[in-house]
């Protein structure tokens, strides 16, 4: 134990009020012989004892009396704190010893000890640091200067030590206070979030971020991963030249420092290279020796916040081999692929039509500028009609608010031939039915099988088949099955609303129809009331069933009903069938991957029923974009899309239905967030 003390002890001669006393000036001696009535027995004693006081009282006077005032002990700042600075630098504490009391306060010593494990080896005395014996006069105080000044990476702690004459000060006068320090630790200091906004698949951009030390020990760097998704990784430059320019980035390595003194940094580079142009996600984790944050992690993100067109064959519309003065159409879809971001397309034009043979048919074409939400899409038709056997090439330009494609120039191409192009044929059924059909109507939830099989080639080759999904209803991700290749191919139809499917058909030589075949397919839901809510995952673009995404549940309510009641009088999971009121629930989507639905037939005039959405499991995906549908009587009588519930255990009251007949019945608005604990 470290024991440093500054102690001068008070000579002999001082009295309790530094009054001088000497044995033979002060107080003189008795010289007088005492009676002899007084030499005997008690009388001697208390002849003695009465002359002893009578000699105090002259030595030391009035002044002894005053010896019964009380001092007082304060001292400030107590604990004593020093914040935390770097080796070798040096901050002071003035400290302050008040005297509260009456009497004279009398430091006789003062010590610096060590603290438990803690070193008192950093402190050190300052200016005005006590020498001898401090006396403080009543209602009087005295400073002086504590110096702290660390050296080494250790704790350091202690206890400054008094002895004060105030009994009732610390334990019998002797009073410790104790002195900390924060300790001296390395902390990492870089962003957290790190976004790509834009980048368009299969292109590739990278962002800097700095890593730095902005604590007062070494930082240790034990190691950088980049987790979660191959999109995205890191590389490190070299340092920068004199005029502050980083070597270029083929010169990056794999190599980091392993430590860093306080204040230094060094640059890392982030990679983003999609592979599609959904919203991604993914984590940086640096592993060192920071003590409140061993493992930090900085948040990726890619494709999200901003619009994103993509466009069919983008990369290339060839109409391969097509009959010399006959059109041949390919219907272009133009879509969102933005999740949460609307899509403003400003121009759909021919730069080039290839001397007349590529044009654009005027009543297929949107409405420009056209507005498209998150998701949705539009269609129009680009045509190709060859003059001569000659191969023909332009380009179609389509501009819009995608930051990243903003400008999408897209070749064109096409071959003319004597040869006549076959034509194709495209009808649909409900599945299990034979009556197939180019435009069909079917509930919700149905599957439906289409057919190519009427499709022909006037000389006779063998047919391929190429389906495509050109419209559906906004949250639809059902998918041709078993492939788009597939002469007669199913189709689930997951929500309501409007599908068409185009068919084109190729000869053994590749020359594609000349008109591509249509199937228009309404689905429309039967009952009384269809409540359909749908959602989507910024974080899981993609979700798959038992695999990847998250869990909403739809919640219909009777009005003597409460949101979660298993009685019979609310519908959703726990409670998926109502037989008493007509109401059910047909599924319960755990993942995200299809629409949960409720359907009520006889719904009671004058009654009103609500509709409510409840955040059950995120599975650590964050939030979710719910769209809730309501049809009355196969009308889509109101629609909210991509309302944000922001984490596992969001409910959020949508509003409802008021019934009064099919004709008159109304809906009501909520949308609001309310405390439900759902069980």
């Amino acid at each position: 134990m470290l024991r440093r003390s500054w102690n001068v002890k008070a000579p002999a001669h001082f009295c309790w009020r530094r009054r001088r006393i000497t044995t033979n000036e002060g107080c003189p001696p008795m010289t007088r012989s005492s009676p002899s009535y007084l030499r005997d027995g008690k009388h001697v004693l208390l002849l003695a004892m009465t002359l002893l006081f009578a000699l105090l009282a002259s030595a030391c006077g009035d002044e002894d009396i005053a010896s019964s005032e009380s001092a007082g002990f304060e001292l400030t700042p107590n604990p004593i704190s020093f914040q935390q600075i770097s080796l070798g630098e040096e901050i002071s504490e003035f400290i302050t010893i008040s005297n509260n009391g009456d009497g004279t306060l009398r430091i006789s010593e003062i010590e610096l000890l060590d603290s438990g494990n803690a070193s008192a080896e950093a402190f050190h005395p300052g200016a005005d640091w006590p020498e001898g014996v401090l006396e403080i006069p009543a209602s009087e105080s005295y400073s002086f200067e504590l110096i702290y000044r660390p050296e080494q990476t250790i704790s350091y702690g202690g206890v400054l030590r008094l002895k004060t004459n105030v009994m009732d000060a610390g334990t019998s006068g002797v009073v410790n206070v104790n002195i900390t320090t924060q300790s001296l630790q390395p902390e990492l200091f870089t962003q957290q979030r790190l976004s790509f906004p834009r980048v368009p698949a299969g292109s590739q951009d990278w962002t800097l971020t700095q890593i730095s030390n902005i604590g007062q020990a070494p930082l240790r760097i034990d190691d950088i991963l980049a987790g979660g998704n191959t999109e995205f990784s890191i590389s490190f430059p070299g340092p920068r030249d004199s005029e502050g320019v980083l070597p270029p980035p083929e010169q990056d390595t794999s190599t980091f420092p392993s430590e860093l003194a306080p204040d230094e940094s060094f640059e890392m580079r982030v990679w983003f290279e999609p592979v599609t142009d959904d919203p991604t996600t993914g984590e940086i984790t640096i592993y060192s020796n920071d003590p409140a944050r061993e493992e930090f992690r900085i948040d990726l993100s890619g494709n999200s916040g901003s619009a994103c067109i993509s466009v069919t064959d983008e990369d290339g519309i060839d109409f391969n081999v097509a009959t010399i003065d006959r059109a041949s159409n390919r219907t272009i879809t133009v879509s969102n692929c933005s999740p949460g971001s609307e899509l403003i397309v400003n121009e759909i034009e021919l730069s080039n039509d290839g001397q007349g043979t590529f044009s654009l048919r005027p009543e297929s074409m949107p409405e420009l500028p056209l507005t498209l939400l998150a998701r949705e899409s539009a269609n129009f038709v680009l045509t190709y009609t060859p003059d001569d056997v000659v191969t023909n090439s332009g380009e179609l330009r389509i501009t819009s608010n995608d930051p990243a494609k903003g400008v999408l120039n897209i070749p064109l191409a096409g071959q003319g031939t004597d040869s006549i192009c076959p034509t194709a044929v495209a009808t649909a059924a409900i599945q299990g039915s034979n009556r197939f059909q180019p435009e069909l109507s079917a509930s919700p939830l149905e599957t439906i099988q289409l057919n190519a099989t009427d499709s022909e080639d006037p000389d006779g080759t063998n047919l391929t088949y190429e389906w495509s999904v050109i419209t559906r209803p906004v949250g639809s991700l059902a998918q041709l099955q078993p492939n788009s290749a597939s002469a007669q191919p199913t189709f689930w139809l997951d929500l309501a609303g409007e599908y068409e499917f185009e068919l084109v058909v190729y000869d053994e030589f590749g020359m594609a129809s000349c008109e591509s075949a249509i199937v228009r397919v309404t689905a429309v839901p039967d009952d009384d009331i269809h409540i359909q809510l749908t959602w989507t995952i910024p974080n899981v673009p993609n979700p798959v069933k038992n695999v990847r995404g998250t869990d909403l549940d739809l919640h219909y309510m009777h009005p003597n009903g409460s949101w979660g009641d298993r009685t019979g009088n609310a519908v959703w999971w726990a409670a998926r069938h109502a037989t008493s009121w007509g109401a059910s629930l047909d599924i319960d989507d755990l993942w995200g991957v299809a629409p949960e639905n409720i359907n009520h037939n006889g719904p009671v005039d004058g009654l009103n029923y609500a509709v409510g959405v409840h955040y059950y499991n995120d599975y650590g995906n964050g939030a979710s974009l719910a769209t809730v549908r309501f049809y009355i009587s196969q009308q889509l009588v109101y629609e909210k899309l991509d309302k944000r519930l922001p984490s596992m255990g969001t409910f959020w009251y949508v509003g409802g239905i008021s019934w009064n007949s099919q004709a008159n019945s109304t809906v009501f608005t909520m949308d609001q967030f309310i405390p439900v604990t759902i069980r």
